[in-house]
């Protein structure tokens, strides 16, 4: 959303998480570690909690977009990911292209809104989408 839908109420209203949805759960496993990380990312970020990993897609998926992850209580970014395995760029493409893929066809997934440190964020408990990230990094791994 632009800065004019943004000053003129046109973004997209969607309903608060559920604090006692598993969701919320498996987010609050790991609030230690999103709560700094959310302070310092500047941009719209949308987290698809997993039984034992938080994915979040930055930017504007399934577009131009980044992605991070949560696991045992560490950040993973995809970029010094697919640097430390030596991703030729083709390769990277070709994951950039998947992970857009699986964010496309989860478009109709509810998505509901929380706060984490001072900040609006969109979660996505979907746990096919979930799986869908989860296979495409670890194939990576």
């Amino acid at each position: 959303m632009g800065l004019f839908g943004k000053l003129f109420g046109k973004e997209k209203e969607l309903p608060q998480l559920d604090p006692s949805s598993q969701a919320a759960s498996r987010l609050n496993e790991y609030i230690s570690s999103l709560e700094p990380f959310v302070g310092k990312i500047h941009d719209h970020m949308e987290f698809v909690p997993s039984a034992k990993t938080v994915y979040v897609y930055i930017g504007k998926p399934p577009g131009m977009f980044g992605l991070a992850w949560f696991e045992n209580g560490q950040e993973i970014n995809f970029k010094t990911f697919t640097a430390s395995k030596g991703l030729k760029q083709k390769q990277i493409q070709s994951i950039y292209g998947r992970l857009g893929e699986a964010y496309e066809a989860s478009m109709t997934a509810e998505r509901f809104e929380t706060v984490i440190a001072g900040k609006k964020i969109v979660v996505i408990p979907a746990e096919d989408l979930a799986s869908k990230i989860d296979e495409i990094v670890h194939t990576v791994a």
